[in-house]
């Protein structure tokens, strides 16, 4: 396995998923250090996109486990791992503010704790004056700023990210990128980024797995 399990936050072991064209992803394994940034770097068929969402749950394993902080989490359903994927186009709501954007997953949270934690990502993602404006408002990377501080925002046990700044341009992905690994390593959460793009991994990775 790539890396060392002694003290990894993530433990992913043999994972196989199928579909029904034929194999996805095939006893594939990888670990995550507390508070690493791990890319994995690959061609479009490769099973990247697969892998992320075997570890989020919402692709059945055919074979292999999932381990976070020492527990077995195969069988845990995708809400209760505390996990965030965060998908390429962001999914950000057009007809909320961007704050309430930031806000969305902390709608069991009291309103005042909720404002002063929308208010704390937006400041750490360059973006504090920013909370009434309307997503139609924002440019591309300002945007998947707006994203990553939505991920952020429940702090989430590990993030997930799919080819996060793919429809970028070049020069906004490495800015962006080099932001992403700032953003990640002050809140200290450990991620797997999924990229195509050898410079983009370099920027945000402490680590690359490139697969086949």
């Amino acid at each position: 396995m790539p890396g060392s399990e002694l003290g990894a936050a993530l433990v992913a072991r043999d994972l196989t998923v199928n579909y029904e064209e034929g194999v996805a992803l095939a006893d594939f394994s990888l670990s995550v250090a507390q508070g690493e940034i791990v890319a994995v770097l690959g061609p479009s068929g490769s099973g990247k996109s697969t892998l992320l969402r075997a570890i989020a749950g919402l692709e059945p394993l055919v074979s292999g486990r999932i381990f976070f902080a020492g527990e077995d989490v195969t069988n845990v359903p995708t809400h209760q791992r505390g996990f965030v994927l965060m998908f390429q186009d962001g999914q950000l709501f057009p007809h909320l503010s961007v704050a309430a954007n930031v806000g969305y997953g902390l709608f069991k949270w009291p309103p005042p704790k909720r404002a002063a934690r929308v208010a704390e990502l937006l400041a750490i993602v360059g973006l504090p004056d920013y909370g009434d404006r309307p997503i139609t408002a924002l440019s591309g990377g300002e945007a998947q700023r707006v994203a990553l501080a939505r991920s952020l925002a429940p702090n989430p046990r590990l993030l997930l990210l799919d080819e996060p700044l793919s429809a970028l341009d070049a020069d906004l992905r490495t800015a962006l990128a080099d932001f992403i690994r700032t953003t990640l390593k002050e809140t200290a959460t450990p991620a797997l980024y999924v990229t195509h793009d050898h410079t983009e991994a370099a920027c945000v990775a402490d680590r690359i797995i490139e697969m086949p």
